[in-house]
């Protein structure tokens, strides 16, 4: 299962300032942040006041990336130690956001379509059956009508994530809660569900997602704990592949809260 208390622990345990850099530099101008951005400037384009919000937000890479380009940023994460570290690194960068200790599956009624745009990243991995749905639902109810919603969860085609997975799990080693990685089939599932349009589907550098994984199995050994990884900040620049959409590490959905009729 997931607490506030697992994740607290996890958070104490990394490394953030580290891992934060690598993350954002990757993502700033790799193949996942490459689609997402052109996905949002289609839509929204440069409008002035442009909304977000980020759902489980951790360490808030997306929501960093976004208000160093002047987007107004919230996160909202129920570990109050990832939103402290978050704060500290958006302060040392002279940003700013809002930071919301809340459980995204409570009650939102105060926040719900005050957002341009809804994002997670590896998060509705960490939720099954309902609670799944509910959690996607969350992101729909915080946009407004023609907000945009971003979905990005492990790829379960992905196999070295996978075999990484089961063998730590076997051996009762694996040290983030409950987590079950999505397939592009249950992605478009769920953006049928909530009542999202135009929805696409994109992924991560697929080379460059295995390179990592490279690293990972070499410092865990299977049997290591993951958590050591999550501290080493390696760099790598992504390759665009044909790969990439079907077997990329990480798979997003991205898709718009229908307009009026």
């Amino acid at each position: 299962m997931n607490t506030p208390e697992i994740w607290n622990d996890i958070w104490l345990r990394t490394d953030a300032s580290a891992e934060f850099r690598a993350w954002v530099k990757r993502e700033s101008s790799g193949v996942r942040g490459r689609k997402i951005f052109a996905y949002i400037n289609k839509y929204l384009g440069n409008s002035p006041g442009i909304k977000t919000i980020e759902v489980g937000s951790g360490l808030g890479v997306y929501s960093f990336i976004l208000a160093s380009r002047g987007i107004e940023a919230a996160l909202m994460d129920y570990s109050q130690k990832a939103l402290s570290l978050a704060e500290r690194n958006f302060s040392s960068a002279g940003l700013k956001a809002s930071f919301l200790c809340l459980d995204a599956l409570s009650d939102l009624s105060g926040l719900k379509g005050k957002f341009d745009l809804a994002m997670s990243f590896g998060t509705l991995e960490h939720f099954k059956g309902r609670e799944r749905l509910l959690m996607a639902k969350a992101h729909f109810d915080l946009v407004r009508p023609g907000g945009l919603v971003i979905i990005s969860v492990p790829n379960r085609l992905f196999f070295p994530h996978e075999i990484l997975n089961f063998f730590l799990h076997r051996e009762n080693k694996w040290p983030l809660g409950y987590e079950r990685s999505l397939s592009r089939r249950e992605l478009l599932g769920l953006a049928s569900e909530i009542g999202l349009r135009d929805a696409e589907l994109g992924g991560s550098a697929f080379i460059v997602d295995l390179v990592r994984y490279f690293f990972v199995f070499s410092g865990t050994r299977f049997l290591k704990k993951i958590s050591r990884f999550l501290s080493v900040p390696v760099y790598f620049k992504d390759m665009v592949s044909p790969l990439d959409d079907l077997f990329g590490a990480d798979i997003f959905l991205m898709g718009r809260r229908p307009l009026p009729v």
